[in-house]
């Protein structure tokens, strides 16, 4: 995953990651020693092995289904407040170390509720977690964008707000929730069965964005931005197929934030030389460069710049540019303090 030499500056340039995912993102070694302590080991694998589990294996992956498959063995282990409160440490310790300074942390809690943690508990584990690492470092901030699935419908979406207004960022010293996004499949599930649960999340006075345009149509970037209103669009990968869509994302400075990895391994584009970033500059478009997930895509902010510069020639001012827009984007309090 290292960079070329000639991108190494990228590593002095502070960083904003807007679209991470927490379970996307857990260490593989922090998995392993996991899976010893409760299982001793998991039988007929090596850590070798177990990787493979984790992380998108080009001999063997590819479709969006086989990404999503990453996301089952490390749930087994996010069941636990000790368990999130390391693994959110962790996530920061990493993206601090690949030169991240402002970091947005996504997850649905519901899924890490299995052993009987209640969403407040979830979100104060790895609001601790995050927390505990900005007090070392105190350069370094964070915050969390809550996550409702698609498949649980309106009401969940609703409910799950509810449940979550008291670990907002103003109420806390360190870090809280800033933001609301639903993610999930895009087909069966419509923005208009979300459009409450938006209206709920902007009068708490939360930032929102929508994962859309990933593995459907433009017409479902249409449908969010026209639906819901959100401030930005998670990958918004098809909106490269409409010039009337890049211009009214344009107009309207909503910002897209664009996973090239992931975008690849998931079908999103069929090359890189396909991805529409560069579209979107060039039309003047709002972009965020983001990670997604880390670890599912054995990828770092740092590479993905390098996959930016070597696929489409960005140059040393482009990533600058480029870093300090990303930083604008920030549901955080108080904004960015690094972007010029």
């Amino acid at each position: 995953m290292s960079l070329p030499e000639s991108h190494e500056f990228v590593r002095l340039v502070p960083l904003a990651d807007l679209h991470r995912h927490f379970d996307g993102s857990i260490r593989p070694e922090t998995l392993w020693e996991l899976s010893e302590k409760y299982y001793s080991a998991v039988p007929g694998l090596d850590f070798e092995a177990f990787r493979r589990y984790l992380e998108w294996d080009e001999t063997q992956d590819r479709t969006l289904l086989d990404y999503l498959d990453k996301f089952h063995v490390p749930l087994q282990y996010t069941q636990f407040y000790e368990n999130i409160h390391r693994i959110a440490y962790e996530i920061a310790q990493d993206a601090y170390a690949d030169g991240v300074r402002l970091l947005e942390l996504r997850m649905n809690p519901l899924i890490h509720r299995r052993a009987g943690l209640t969403t407040r508990q979830v979100i104060h584990a790895t609001r601790k977690g995050l927390s505990r690492f900005g007090e070392e470092h105190p350069d370094f901030r964070a915050g969390i964008v809550i996550i409702a699935m698609r498949s649980h419908g309106g009401n969940m979406a609703r409910i799950l707000l509810r449940e979550v207004v008291g670990e907002k960022e103003e109420y806390h010293a360190g870090v809280g929730v800033i933001g609301f996004d639903i993610a999930g499949p895009e087909a069966a599930f419509p923005p208009l069965l979300f459009t409450d649960a938006y209206k709920l999340a902007t009068q708490m006075g939360l930032r929102t964005t929508v994962h859309a345009g990933e593995s459907e149509g433009p017409e479902r970037v249409w449908e969010a931005i026209e639906t819901l209103g959100p401030d930005r669009i998670g990958h918004g990968t098809s909106a490269g197929e409409d010039p009337e869509l890049i211009k009214r994302l344009a107009r309207d400075g909503t910002y897209v934030e664009v996973c090239l990895s992931s975008n690849l391994q998931t079908g999103a584009v069929a090359s890189l030389a396909d991805h529409p970033l560069p579209r979107f500059l060039d039309a003047g478009m709002n972009v965020a460069l983001c990670t997604d997930n880390p670890t599912v895509s054995n990828t770092t902010l740092s590479r993905e710049i390098g996959l930016a510069m070597q696929t489409f020639g960005f140059g040393e001012q482009d990533v600058r540019d480029l870093a300090a827009m990303s930083c604008r984007g920030t549901f955080l309090a108080g904004g960015c303090h690094f972007a010029r």
